[in-house]
């Protein structure tokens, strides 16, 4: 009944209004926020509580990232990234990956591309000399990608949510899974509303047979000073014939993980996000450390796990191979097989044991 009085109400504001797609796209995005179960009214919500940003911690840490971190901590000159070759795609139709740089993963399931929190420019955000600055190589052109079946979006942070990126893909991406709210900003991008599916938690979308889900995170959303949480966060299940895949986005460990795992899992392959943990309260409460990405990966039930969120950009007060130290530690204390691809080498995860320490010669140069 709901729907056929919102789909009544459109049209008679369409006949006496002019009404145009545009607004009649944002009455149904806010009839379906106001329905969600993590809207409280004002905004989205979390699992469980994250407590407040203590401002006071956070400006000192602020002020050390800018003016007193180690030259050490960033290596110099840029990591190098393997030269992306679109023709190793055409071999096989098995699962195939490349790690871009941060959390952006070109995927191949079941003969569908899948590109993730695309990321392709040199600084990540909108605050000019103070948005983190990228310290590996990327593509350097969206040019050399094939179409896209799918653009998958976890949340509107700017090292998640790019603006330049997403308008190099629109002429070649069928369609964007974005959490719930955010497919307005891409609309303003000029991305038609027809390839944007906003998706709530455990809500789903099928693209010729594969099912893509989004899933809980513990995280937020902003674009600004104004926006906090008005647009939801998410983790993705990517469901194909023969492999589950897991993608976190930015998260922080919490309990509902097992229930993931229930759901959707096992995975054979998850995608955890490992290198942006801090000491400010309520930024480590978002994001996993190397050790809970372990644990996490562990709780969806996963089988092989690949690291991504590091080796990027500048995000933390610790050196830039730091995250990935720790996680071969806590993998091999649980026992968990894993991958730690070069950027832009492309894997196949049944052929390769990708776990060379392709870093540790960069760790010499920058020390």
């Amino acid at each position: 009944m709901n729907n056929l009085f919102l789909i009544g109400f459109l049209l008679i504001q369409i006949s006496l209004f002019g009404c145009t797609t545009t607004n009649a796209s944002d009455l149904i995005r806010q009839q379906r926020i106001a329905e969600s179960p993590q809207w409280n009214g004002e905004k989205f919500q979390n699992p469980k509580q994250v407590p407040a940003t203590e401002w006071g911690k956070s400006l000192v840490t602020f002020w050390n990232y800018f003016f007193n971190k180690p030259e050490e901590y960033t290596p110099s000159p840029l990591l190098p990234a393997e030269p992306f070759d679109i023709s190793q795609w055409n071999e096989q139709r098995d699962l195939q990956f490349a790690w871009l740089g941060h959390t952006t993963f070109f995927i191949k399931i079941d003969d569908k591309v899948i590109l993730t929190d695309p990321m392709f420019s040199q600084q990540a955000g909108t605050y000019g000399p103070f948005s983190p600055i990228r310290y590996s190589k990327t593509l350097a052109s969206t040019n050399s990608l094939p179409m896209v079946d799918a653009v998958l979006i976890t949340h509107n942070h700017s090292d998640h949510l790019d603006e330049d990126s997403i308008k190099a893909l629109t002429p070649k991406t069928r369609h964007f899974i974005v959490p719930l709210a955010v497919g307005k900003l891409l609309e303003e991008w000029g991305v038609p509303n027809k390839k944007i599916t906003e998706l709530d938690w455990w809500q789903k979308k099928s693209i010729d047979g594969l099912t893509i889900t989004a899933a809980p995170a513990k995280h937020t959303s902003e674009r600004g000073i104004f926006d906090k949480n008005k647009t939801l966060w998410a983790s993705y299940g990517i469901q194909g014939k023969k492999q589950n895949l897991y993608l976190s986005g930015d998260s922080g460990w919490f309990k509902g993980l097992y229930e993931i795992g229930k759901r959707l899992g096992p995975f054979d392959v998850t995608f955890f996000e490992i290198g942006a943990y801090g000491e400010i309260r309520g930024w480590k409460e978002i994001h996993y450390t190397p050790e809970e990405a372990v644990k996490a990966h562990q709780a969806v039930r996963g089988k092989l796990m690949v690291p991504s969120g590091w080796a990027t950009f500048d995000l933390g007060m610790f050196p830039w191979y730091e995250p990935v130290e720790r996680l071969l530690i806590a993998a091999k204390q649980s026992r968990v097989d894993y991958l730690t691809p070069k950027i832009g080498e492309v894997i196949n995860p049944r052929k390769v044991s990708g776990n060379k320490a392709w870093w540790k010669p960069f760790i010499k140069k920058t020390q």
